[in-house]
């Protein structure tokens, strides 16, 4: 892909609802961020402009890269084949260690440096013999919108979508976003809400919920990765 530098999209987001303090409180996340005019949410991405919420980071990438699926890891989901691996910038969780820092937490647009529409990383997923694209490097959550345009367009080309998430999402926001997926490989970071609460400033309970709702209510494929902490999230217990 050519690497361009165009500025910033906005595009309205959804999700959100006005409280009675004036504030408009973000939905798509189980953090509901409250936001006065001006104000961005946790995720850096999700902010306020006037009376309503916008998305940020709409048809711009932090990269991209063609992978093997199964370093997704997804293992029993089109195995064997390459898949188109892009993420934005921003993220709804604050784990202590991220590996992805530099993107996850960015603070500067300027980590947004390709422009990427729908359409151009389908016709480039396809033009590359990818069978799939993933939504990968921060997490999908939360440029919704953006996630779901590009699934889309994906599938107009034949393409399956695999997002690679956190799960650390609200229950409207939850069913749209899968809605679209065809496979995900959800991150359970820990076992107890004490690790979530301290190392993730989220609830494990949140998680669980999106798990159980993958399982009973989606035919999306969804595989678990567990990344061990010796001494936070392991035991012989």
């Amino acid at each position: 892909m050519n690497m361009t530098t165009p500025q910033v999209d906005t595009v309205p987001a959804r999700y959100w609802h006005h409280l009675d303090d004036g504030r408009i409180q973000c939905d798509v996340c189980p953090r509901f961020c409250k936001l006065n005019d001006g104000q961005r949410g946790l995720c850096f991405v999700r902010a306020r402009e006037g009376d309503q919420m916008v998305l940020t980071t709409w048809g711009r990438s932090s990269g991209f890269c063609i992978d093997p699926i199964e370093k997704k890891p997804l293992n029993h989901f089109l195995p064997g084949t390459p898949i188109l691996s892009f993420g934005t910038a921003g993220c709804n969780l604050t784990c202590k260690f991220c590996q992805n820092y530099e993107i996850s937490k960015a603070r500067q647009m300027d980590k947004l440096s390709s422009l990427a529409t729908p359409e151009m990383i389908a016709k480039t997923a396809k033009a590359y013999g990818c069978s799939s694209v993933a939504f990968t490097y921060n997490d999908p959550v939360i440029f919704l919108e953006y996630a779901v345009d590009v699934a889309q367009a994906c599938r107009e080309m034949g393409l399956r979508t695999v997002a690679v998430t956190a799960g650390y999402i609200g229950d409207q926001a939850r069913e749209e976003f899968f809605r679209h997926m065809d496979a995900a490989n959800v991150d359970l970071k820990g076992f107890t809400d004490r690790f979530y609460h301290q190392l993730c400033s989220a609830h494990l309970d949140d998680v669980l919920e999106t798990l159980k709702y993958l399982k009973q209510e989606t035919g999306v494929w969804f595989e678990l990765t567990n990344l061990v902490i010796p001494g936070e999230n392991d035991g012989d217990a």
